[in-house]
């Protein structure tokens, strides 16, 4: 007697499911792609914050020339500390940088902006220079180049 005649039906096959899972090897190699990513982004990321900090730094020497032209227009020479131009710190107004005086005379004046913290990594832009001379030139440097700027890091 058949299995049909007794009334019972044949096993009925099941299509296989798949897994939906993601199997090892794909999972590496998405760890993978994503750290060969990061690790190209990363430094480039590093670079633009370098760059916007910088312009902490060129804005107080910017502030320090205005300050020291209201000085000038009153006394003999420029004033040689910060404090006489009423500043109150020597650091930029984000921290990122110390202003410092480097000389000051009758015709000029020598100012630097040395990097603070982790703006030290911007190694071609530290020091910003400015000087300036006789009645109405300035002189924007960087780095090792107290009278030029071949890195560009002024952007003017």
């Amino acid at each position: 007697m058949s299995t049909a005649a007794r009334g019972t039906c044949p096993p009925k096959r099941h299509p296989s499911k798949r897994n939906s899972g993601w199997t090892l090897a794909e999972l590496l190699i998405v760890v993978a792609l994503m750290g060969l990513l990061a690790a190209l982004a990363v430094p480039t990321y590093q670079q633009q914050q370098r760059q916007a900090r910088r312009s902490d730094g060129q804005a107080a020497l910017l502030q320090l020339q205005i300050d020291q032209a209201r000085w000038r227009s009153t006394h003999d020479s420029h004033a040689d500390n910060l404090s006489a131009l009423g500043w109150a710190s020597d650091q930029s107004p984000q921290g990122h940088y110390q202003i410092r005086l480097i000389e000051a005379t009758p015709d000029g004046y020598s100012a630097q902006a040395i990097a603070l913290n982790k703006q030290v990594a911007d190694r071609d832009c530290s020091p910003l220079n400015l000087r300036w001379q006789a009645s109405a030139t300035a002189v924007f440097g960087a780095g090792e180049h107290l009278d030029s700027d071949p890195h560009r890091c002024w952007h003017r």
